[in-house]
Order: structure tokens, then C-alpha cells, then sequence
């Protein structure tokens, strides 16, 4: 049974369900970066987000501990690998180390995180990890860590 989308969003329910971003209020997550946590797994770990980052903001140097997938769904998100424009799919693969991304316009979204993210200092270091406890306790208001530069 599918779930409506409603402004009781649960991110966390069991079962088929339906998100409606134009329904979810945006959670601050950093300076420049606010998110709407659309899904998460308590079984899997994996956890789905819609991110908007505003102009000039970067993520802080990260590395991909479980693989990553991203939709863009507004302006252009830029990293090693090159630009990727709106309706731009990509993948991030085990491993794959980050040491910017970010943009020179609002950019926009869709994130599946299939487990945690290390965020790592100039030695490789991990600072913290980004995972679902850390994005739960991100939309609840509790953001534990600074993810941007």
C-alpha cells in the first residue's frame, strides 16, 4: 500500500511510500546547504536526500565508504571527474575520494547514499562520518558535524 505524501512526511516508514519535495520543509544541514531527508533504511543503512547547495558552497574533502548516486536537478555541480548540468545521472564508486564539490550557481539534487561517507582532513584522517544516524540527527535538527569547507 502506498503511503501520500503529506506534510507528516516519514522518512523512516516501512514499505512503499511516496515523497512530495514540494511538501517536506528544508532542514539547514550547513552554511549554504539545506536538505529534505526523503527516505532512509534502518536495515540497509541506505538513506535518500534532495540537497540544494547555494553558490560557491563546497563539501568538505569526503570519501565514498559505500557507493553514492546523484540526480541534478538544477544548476551545475562540479568535482574531479568534470560538470555535471541538470538531468545529469551520476555514480560514486567505493573508495572514490572528493576534494571538492560544490558549484557557482543554486544547485539541486537528488542523493542515495548506500551507506557512509568519510570526511577526511589533508592526511586522510576521518573526521567524522557521514551516515544515516548523522542525517537523522540532521533533520531533527541536531547537525552533528560541519560538512562544508
Amino acid at each position: 500500500m502506498y503511503r501520500a505524501p503529506s506534510g507528516d512526511h516519514d522518512p523512516g516508514v516501512r514499505g512503499a511510500m511516496l515523497a512530495d519535495i514540494n511538501q517536506i520543509d528544508w532542514v539547514p544541514l550547513a552554511e549554504g546547504v539545506k536538505f529534505k531527508l526523503l527516505r532512509y533504511c534502518e536495515v540497509t543503512g541506505d538513506w535518500v536526500l534532495y540537497v540544494q547547495l547555494q553558490p560557491g558552497v563546497k563539501f568538505a574533502r569526503h570519501k565514498h565508504i559505500t557507493p553514492a548516486e546523484f540526480f541534478i536537478t538544477k544548476g551545475v555541480l562540479k568535482f574531479e571527474r568534470g560538470e555535471a548540468g541538470a538531468g545529469v545521472y551520476g555514480y560514486e564508486e567505493i573508495g572514490e575520494i572528493h576534494e571538492e564539490a560544490g558549484g557557482d550557481d543554486v544547485t539541486e539534487f537528488l542523493y542515495i547514499g548506500h551507506g557512509p561517507v568519510s570526511y577526511l582532513d589533508e592526511n586522510d584522517n576521518t573526521l567524522f562520518i557521514g551516515d544515516l544516524a548523522f542525517f537523522k540527527s540532521a533533520w531533527e535538527g541536531e547537525v552533528p558535524e560541519n560538512i562544508v569547507d
